[in-house]
């Protein structure tokens, strides 16, 4: 008997950690409805990114279809260039999910053609700490 409610304890708590967590984390949708494309102007994935706030357990997902697009996750000098010579990860199946497990700076860029140097490249900066916050566009 005491083992049950013993388990039961540990299920009920271990739910609790789970719905929380999910509740604290936030799925960013990289360019909102737009999504990971070629942009109608240079600066479209900069004044997206300014208007929202990335905390440590947050993800991005980049809604794309496969072969139109790619995401590389570069440095800093590979992104200002639109060179992946020190290329951190990449996605190119179509709609990717990009966890931001620690602070600091993220730089994403698509490398088909000339996308880059057309602006489809993003630099984010996550913050460590948690608020409440739900799906964002």
């Amino acid at each position: 008997m005491a083992e049950k409610v013993n388990l039961s304890f540990i299920l009920f708590v271990m739910t609790g950690c789970i719905i929380f967590e999910s509740v604290n984390s936030a799925t960013h949708i990289v360019g909102g409805k737009v999504g990971w494309n070629l942009p109608s102007y240079y600066s479209f994935f900069e004044d997206w990114s300014k208007n929202q706030t990335f905390i440590v357990g947050d993800q991005l997902l980049f809604q794309y279809n496969p072969g139109l697009s790619t995401v590389l996750e570069v440095n800093k000098n590979d992104f200002g260039n639109c060179t992946n010579r020190n290329t951190i990860h990449t996605y190119f199946r179509g709609n990717s999910t990009v966890p931001l497990n620690k602070p600091g700076d993220y730089y994403f860029f698509c490398s088909v053609g000339k996308r880059c140097e057309a602006g489809q490249k993003l630099w984010v900066n996550v913050r460590p700490g948690k608020t409440s916050r739900k799906t964002l566009m």
